[in-house]
């Protein structure tokens, strides 16, 4: 995703084996396209992080696109802030949508009167500055990665500026599923999308009974919106694997949900 220098491209060289090429795009979504078009290709995108929460499109894309999981990484997310002038004359402040909203308080009571101008990555939002500081003076700033800011240490203002300093954000490595695609229950986390096949109340009770019954640890549950039908959900659940998860995953079989099983895998990196 995105130029050579976003976090995407930080999380993708810690799992790229020698020799592997990369091919950067422009969007999350594109990245996840493309190795529909090319099976043998892997993406590497966020799915969550640590204080805003899902990247939606990526988790939706996850389904749409038919993808399998293939491992995670966990990337501590640090900013730094460029600016070309006092922070209360900026007028204009460059940020990527998740940048902005894991930086909002430093934003808020920084740059409260400076208008937020979204990017399509953390880079753009640093390749956006240097061309307005180019094209004029008009004062601007930008939320940009660490590593970008200390290699422009003349508009370097301020550095640590996500408003928590763990700040972590999970990336998937997701390849296109192949037919009988088979997964290993021994890793450490599977991820699953549950659909409910009628409406009625303690449906997300019954499946919780289901992993509770096998002692099973959710790691993660989340509703989203079912794409197809107005306010009706689906569920995503990551839980640590067990000996008994294929036992668990049979029973949810003959209970009153449809399930997809996203992946079987361990941490990379």
């Amino acid at each position: 995703m995105g130029p050579q220098g976003t976090f995407s491209d930080e999380a993708t060289q810690k799992v790229r084996s020698s020799g592997v090429s990369v091919t950067y795009t422009a969007t999350f979504v594109e990245a996840l396209l493309k190795v529909t078009e090319f099976p043998e290709s892997v993406a590497v995108v966020p799915v969550e992080n640590s204080v805003a929460g899902t990247v939606a499109q990526v988790q939706d894309s996850l389904v749409s696109n038919d993808l399998v999981i293939l491992g995670e990484i966990n990337l501590l997310i640090e900013y730094a802030l460029l600016a070309n002038a006092e922070l209360k004359q900026v007028e204009y402040c460059f940020a990527h949508p998740q940048a902005f909203e894991q930086s909002s308080g430093f934003l808020s009571k920084n740059l409260g009167q400076a208008q937020s101008k979204l990017t399509r990555s953390n880079v753009d939002s640093g390749i956006q500055f240097l061309e307005a500081v180019a094209s004029g003076n008009t004062p601007v700033a930008a939320i940009v990665p660490l590593s970008f800011a200390e290699d422009k240490p003349q508009w370097k203002y301020a550095s640590g500026v996500q408003d928590y300093q763990n700040n972590t954000t999970r990336f998937l490595v997701v390849r296109s599923r192949r037919e009988n695609e088979l997964l290993d229950y021994s890793c450490k986390k599977t991820s699953l999308l549950v659909e409910f096949q009628d409406d009625r109340s303690g449906l997300l009770y019954q499946l919780l009974s289901v992993f509770n019954l096998f002692q099973i640890n959710l790691c993660r549950l989340e509703s989203r919106p079912a794409k197809d039908t107005p306010w009706a959900y689906v569920f995503f659940v990551d839980f640590y694997n067990s000996a008994d998860t294929e036992a668990c995953l049979e029973v949810l079989r003959f209970s009153n949900f449809r399930y997809k099983v996203l992946g079987s895998y361990d941490s990379l990196g």
